[in-house]
């Protein structure tokens, strides 16, 4: 089985597993927005099980007939994952992959390593579509429900008539500040490394960390530390390109791609940055906290290094030079 299948009227291609949500209003949305979706899987020959109510499940079932399995007695929460395997381990080789669609209720709302099982099979091609009805949630659910679905996020109520309006794969996010994870950032700056050697284009990465971070927690508490890194992740987003990457590399270590981009650019870029979180206040006018100071290394392709780790380390160093120099600070690879 392959590692990735095109979903949607987008078109859009997810690697898998993939673990979806759908927020829907009344049943004719729910089912005009799924039936596209199943038809992809029996076309491609991917088994399709539908887990709801049964009135939903019966206009389901004469619609297509035999193509699609239909469970109209639900699943308990705490059956769910042992049946999930079950089902993925008796998948006949006929089948292409699985796609399973679940009417979900309240229970489910804490179920956010029910698909992590599955990351380590290499062969895996499961597609799981969990869907709300909207009136049957008050605020504080929904947004539980949105933490424990952190894979696709459909947001069919805030684009009308397009089915996914923004994508997410949580194994190549950050759980604290959801931007992109080190594994992410590393795998982009591979394959960006090969297309800037094959066209002779530039590239520059730099490397930020927080100066004395410990001080922050140990004076305003992990909590307060937790915000102050999603806050900086705001400020890095604001300072950056669409065409930059930036990603959470551990701790308060923070990295960022700038494809396309010289070193004497890629400086000025941190610069900015340097200035941006400055003047920021983290600490909303306490006084014992004037500013949030960071570090920033610079390296560049060709001139610092040819490979991905080769080109982190350079960045990494120069990051640690500016930190020798008293912090606050960018340094440049030299």
């Amino acid at each position: 089985m392959g590692r990735y299948i095109k979903l949607g009227y987008e078109g859009i291609e997810l690697e898998l597993p993939v673990h979806a949500l759908y927020i829907y209003r009344d049943t004719e949305q729910l089912l005009s927005n799924i039936v596209p979706l199943i038809t992809e899987g029996v076309e491609h020959k991917e088994k399709c099980i539908f887990i709801g109510k049964k009135e939903d499940c019966k206009v389901l079932k004469k619609k297509f007939k035999t193509g699609i399995t239909i469970l109209g007695d639900g699943i308990g929460a705490g059956d769910f994952l042992p049946w999930l395997k079950s089902e993925y381990g008796k998948l006949g080789k006929s089948y292409q992959g699985l796609r399973i669609f679940l009417e979900s209720e309240k229970e489910f709302l804490h179920y956010e390593d029910i698909i992590d099982d599955f990351h380590t099979q290499p062969d895996l091609k499961l597609f799981l579509l969990c869907q709300y009805k909207i009136d049957e949630v008050d605020t504080s659910q929904m947004l539980d429900i949105l933490k424990t679905h952190p894979y696709v996020f459909v947001e069919h109520l805030l684009k009308p008539n397009c089915f996914y309006s923004r994508v997410k794969h949580r194994i190549w996010l950050d759980p604290l500040t959801g931007i992109f994870n080190r594994r992410y950032f590393e795998n982009q700056l591979s394959k960006e490394l090969q297309r800037a050697s094959r066209y002779t284009h530039p590239l520059s990465i730099l490397f930020l960390d927080i100066d004395q971070f410990k001080k922050v927690n140990d004076e305003f508490g992990h909590q307060r530390g937790d915000q102050v890194l999603q806050e900086l992740c705001q400020i890095l987003e604001r300072c950056l390109r669409s065409v930059d990457v930036v990603a959470r590399y551990g701790g308060d270590e923070f990295i960022a791609l700038l494809p396309e981009t010289k070193k004497t650019y890629a400086k000025k870029t941190a610069e900015r940055i340097l200035k941006s979180i400055k003047n920021y206040d983290f600490f909303k006018g306490n006084l014992k906290v004037r500013e949030l100071a960071v570090s920033i290394g610079v390296a560049a392709f060709p001139e610092d290094a040819g490979g991905t780790y080769e080109l982190i380390k350079k960045a990494d160093t120069a990051l640690y030079q500016a930190k020798r120099e008293g912090g606050g600070k960018v340094v440049a690879c030299t």
